[in-house]
Protein backbone atom coordinates (compact mmCIF):
# COMPACT_ATOMS: atom_id res chain seq x y z
CA UNK A 1 0.00 0.00 0.00
CA UNK A 2 2.64 2.37 0.84
CA UNK A 3 4.77 1.41 -2.18
CA UNK A 4 1.94 2.00 -4.32
CA UNK A 5 0.86 5.74 -2.78
CA UNK A 6 4.56 6.45 -2.98
CA UNK A 7 4.70 5.62 -7.04
CA UNK A 8 1.56 7.70 -7.33
CA UNK A 9 3.01 10.44 -5.46
CA UNK A 10 5.86 10.56 -7.85
CA UNK A 11 4.14 10.11 -10.96
CA UNK A 12 1.85 12.83 -9.89
CA UNK A 13 4.98 15.17 -9.15
CA UNK A 14 6.40 13.96 -12.67
CA UNK A 15 3.19 15.17 -14.30
CA UNK A 16 3.20 18.58 -12.17
CA UNK A 17 6.94 19.54 -13.52
CA UNK A 18 5.98 18.17 -16.92
CA UNK A 19 3.29 21.19 -16.95
CA UNK A 20 4.98 23.78 -15.99
CA UNK A 21 7.64 23.19 -17.84
CA UNK A 22 5.11 23.15 -20.64
CA UNK A 23 3.43 26.50 -19.72
CA UNK A 24 6.49 27.99 -19.12
CA UNK A 25 7.46 27.20 -22.55
CA UNK A 26 4.50 28.79 -23.77
CA UNK A 27 5.19 32.13 -21.84
CA UNK A 28 8.36 32.65 -22.69
CA UNK A 29 7.05 33.06 -26.54
CA UNK A 30 5.21 36.04 -26.45
CA UNK A 31 6.58 39.17 -24.06
CA UNK A 32 2.67 39.74 -23.57
CA UNK A 33 2.17 36.56 -22.16
CA UNK A 34 5.98 37.11 -20.05
CA UNK A 35 4.30 40.46 -19.10
CA UNK A 36 0.72 39.13 -17.95
CA UNK A 37 2.14 36.08 -16.26
CA UNK A 38 5.07 38.62 -14.15
CA UNK A 39 1.35 40.71 -13.29
CA UNK A 40 -0.89 37.93 -12.25
CA UNK A 41 2.32 36.82 -10.03
CA UNK A 42 2.73 40.24 -8.57
CA UNK A 43 -0.74 40.55 -7.57
CA UNK A 44 -0.96 37.39 -6.08
CA UNK A 45 2.03 38.23 -3.80
CA UNK A 46 0.10 40.70 -2.86
CA UNK A 47 -2.76 39.63 -2.03
CA UNK A 48 -1.23 37.28 0.59
CA UNK A 49 0.64 39.83 1.86
CA UNK A 50 -2.25 42.20 2.58
CA UNK A 51 -4.40 38.89 3.72
CA UNK A 52 -1.73 37.64 5.99
CA UNK A 53 -1.03 41.06 7.62
CA UNK A 54 -4.59 42.63 8.21
CA UNK A 55 -7.14 40.15 7.92
CA UNK A 56 -5.57 36.99 9.53
CA UNK A 57 -6.70 36.55 13.62
CA UNK A 58 -4.67 34.49 16.40
CA UNK A 59 -7.50 31.97 17.21
CA UNK A 60 -7.82 29.69 19.96
CA UNK A 61 -9.10 25.88 18.41
CA UNK A 62 -10.39 24.01 21.67
CA UNK A 63 -9.53 19.87 21.15
CA UNK A 64 -13.12 18.01 21.10
CA UNK A 65 -11.05 15.18 22.57
CA UNK A 66 -8.96 17.32 25.39
CA UNK A 67 -11.17 20.06 26.55
CA UNK A 68 -8.19 20.88 28.46
CA UNK A 69 -5.67 21.60 25.25
CA UNK A 70 -6.12 24.55 23.11
CA UNK A 71 -4.13 24.83 19.57
CA UNK A 72 -3.18 28.48 19.21
CA UNK A 73 -3.66 29.23 15.24
CA UNK A 74 -1.88 32.45 13.81
CA UNK A 75 -0.36 33.55 17.08
CA UNK A 76 0.46 37.27 17.40
CA UNK A 77 4.14 38.34 17.04
CA UNK A 78 3.57 40.82 19.81
CA UNK A 79 4.25 38.51 23.02
CA UNK A 80 2.27 40.35 25.15
CA UNK A 81 -0.79 40.36 23.33
CA UNK A 82 -0.39 36.48 23.01
CA UNK A 83 -0.15 36.52 26.75
CA UNK A 84 -2.98 38.70 27.48
CA UNK A 85 -5.31 36.36 24.92
CA UNK A 86 -3.70 33.24 26.88
CA UNK A 87 -4.89 34.69 30.42
CA UNK A 88 -8.28 35.45 28.53
CA UNK A 89 -8.64 31.86 27.24
CA UNK A 90 -7.99 30.23 30.82
CA UNK A 91 -10.33 32.43 33.02
CA UNK A 92 -12.99 31.75 30.19
CA UNK A 93 -12.34 27.76 30.10
CA UNK A 94 -12.32 28.26 34.00
CA UNK A 95 -15.80 29.93 34.33
CA UNK A 96 -17.56 27.06 31.78
CA UNK A 97 -16.12 24.29 34.45
CA UNK A 98 -15.40 21.92 31.48
CA UNK A 99 -14.98 18.15 32.89
CA UNK A 100 -11.98 16.60 31.84
CA UNK A 101 -12.28 12.51 31.18
CA UNK A 102 -8.90 12.45 29.34
CA UNK A 103 -5.79 12.67 30.33
CA UNK A 104 -2.55 13.44 27.58
CA UNK A 105 0.45 10.61 27.66
CA UNK A 106 2.84 12.88 29.08
CA UNK A 107 1.24 14.25 32.59
CA UNK A 108 -1.38 12.59 34.60
CA UNK A 109 -2.51 16.05 35.57
CA UNK A 110 -6.35 16.74 34.87
CA UNK A 111 -6.10 20.27 36.14
CA UNK A 112 -3.86 21.77 33.43
CA UNK A 113 -4.79 23.44 30.99
CA UNK A 114 -2.39 23.60 27.80
CA UNK A 115 -1.49 25.75 24.47
CA UNK A 116 0.25 24.52 21.41
CA UNK A 117 0.58 26.53 18.55
CA UNK A 118 -0.63 24.91 15.65
CA UNK A 119 2.47 23.61 13.69
CA UNK A 120 4.25 20.31 12.52
CA UNK A 121 2.19 19.25 9.87
CA UNK A 122 3.53 17.00 6.78
CA UNK A 123 2.25 14.13 4.70
CA UNK A 124 0.32 12.18 6.93
CA UNK A 125 2.23 8.88 7.32
CA UNK A 126 5.30 10.01 5.96
CA UNK A 127 6.05 12.12 8.93
CA UNK A 128 4.17 13.92 11.91
CA UNK A 129 0.09 14.62 11.40
CA UNK A 130 1.19 17.96 14.10
CA UNK A 131 -0.51 19.09 16.66
CA UNK A 132 -3.62 19.80 14.82
CA UNK A 133 -4.21 15.92 14.79
CA UNK A 134 -5.16 16.22 18.62
CA UNK A 135 -8.14 18.78 17.66
CA UNK A 136 -10.34 16.01 16.53
CA UNK A 137 -7.76 12.54 17.60
CA UNK A 138 -6.88 10.71 20.80
CA UNK A 139 -3.07 10.53 21.28
CA UNK A 140 -2.78 7.14 19.63
CA UNK A 141 0.43 5.59 21.51
CA UNK A 142 1.18 2.30 19.85
CA UNK A 143 0.98 0.80 15.82
CA UNK A 144 2.84 1.37 12.91
CA UNK A 145 2.63 5.05 13.84
CA UNK A 146 2.39 7.09 17.33
CA UNK A 147 1.01 10.23 17.86
CA UNK A 148 1.65 11.65 21.21
CA UNK A 149 1.50 15.40 22.06
CA UNK A 150 4.57 15.36 23.83
CA UNK A 151 6.62 14.55 20.28
CA UNK A 152 5.55 18.71 20.03
CA UNK A 153 7.14 20.12 22.24
CA UNK A 154 8.83 23.04 19.94
CA UNK A 155 4.89 24.08 19.77
CA UNK A 156 4.16 24.31 23.57
CA UNK A 157 3.52 27.93 24.51
CA UNK A 158 1.62 27.93 28.13
CA UNK A 159 0.83 24.92 30.56
CA UNK A 160 -1.61 26.27 33.27
CA UNK A 161 -1.66 23.92 36.61
CA UNK A 162 -4.03 24.99 38.96
CA UNK A 163 -6.30 24.01 42.03
CA UNK A 164 -9.69 24.52 42.68
CA UNK A 165 -10.55 25.66 46.23
CA UNK A 166 -13.15 23.05 47.62
CA UNK A 167 -13.58 26.44 50.89
CA UNK A 168 -14.24 28.64 48.42
CA UNK A 169 -16.27 28.30 44.54
CA UNK A 170 -14.48 31.14 43.19
CA UNK A 171 -10.96 30.47 44.34
CA UNK A 172 -8.63 29.47 41.55
CA UNK A 173 -4.89 29.26 42.14
CA UNK A 174 -2.28 27.66 40.59
CA UNK A 175 0.89 28.29 38.00
CA UNK A 176 1.18 29.72 34.42
CA UNK A 177 4.34 28.15 32.68
CA UNK A 178 5.12 30.15 29.74
CA UNK A 179 7.30 28.32 26.59
CA UNK A 180 9.33 29.84 23.74
CA UNK A 181 9.48 27.32 20.93
CA UNK A 182 9.14 24.48 23.55
CA UNK A 183 12.07 26.77 26.10
CA UNK A 184 10.46 27.64 29.61
CA UNK A 185 11.09 30.52 29.85
CA UNK A 186 8.79 31.67 33.64
CA UNK A 187 6.02 30.72 35.65
CA UNK A 188 3.57 33.52 36.57
CA UNK A 189 1.51 32.63 39.75
CA UNK A 190 -2.40 32.85 39.37
CA UNK A 191 -4.65 33.60 42.38
CA UNK A 192 -8.53 34.12 41.63
CA UNK A 193 -7.40 34.57 37.90
CA UNK A 194 -5.34 37.71 38.99
CA UNK A 195 -1.61 37.37 37.85
CA UNK A 196 0.18 37.69 41.45
CA UNK A 197 4.05 39.77 40.70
Amino acid sequence: MLILFLLFFLILLLALLFAIFKIGKWTLKERARVKWVISIIGILVVAFAVKRVFFTKMEFIQSNVYSNLYIVENPEKDASKVKKAIIDKIKEHLKANHKQENKLSYSNETECIYFYELGGRTFGFLGEAGTSYFIDHEEDLGGFVTEELGMYQEYRMAEFYYKISENELNSTCGELNWFDEGEFIKTDTICNLEIIK
